[in-house]
């Protein structure tokens, strides 16, 4: 899935839904969704922490999310914010190292990024 256009919070806290009911339509539970593309200035910290809930609450640890960004720290405080509420969401930069953790069974395990 690929997100385009401008950042807007009312427009993202949408899509951990959509994303979870297209899962379940396809009966597919690996998603990899790439925001690169999306043009935005500073994210508030509050917004992306109820982003990270949202995320969580919805997708839980039923479906795994692999998220490419930009890479900047902030991504990292949702994945955080997620994972801590017991979700598979994890952030790249690198849409090969996203494909590769997606495929990867073993959550106990670390996940070594390929550099690119």
């Amino acid at each position: 899935m690929t997100i385009t256009g401008d950042y807007s919070y009312e427009d993202f806290i949408k899509y951990p839904k959509i994303i979870r009911n297209e899962c379940l339509k396809e009966k597919k539970y690996r998603v990899l969704v790439d925001v690169i593309q999306v043009a935005k200035s500073k994210i508030p910290i509050v917004e992306l922490f109820f982003l990270g809930e949202r995320i969580a609450n919805v997708l839980r640890d039923h479906i795994k999310m692999a998220l490419v960004c930009d890479g900047e720290k902030h991504n990292r405080f949702l994945q955080k914010v997620a994972t801590n509420r017991n979700a598979l969401i994890r952030t790249f930069v690198s849409e090969v190292n996203a494909r590769i953790w997606l495929t990867h069974d073993h959550e106990d395990e670390p996940f070594l990024e390929i550099e690119s």
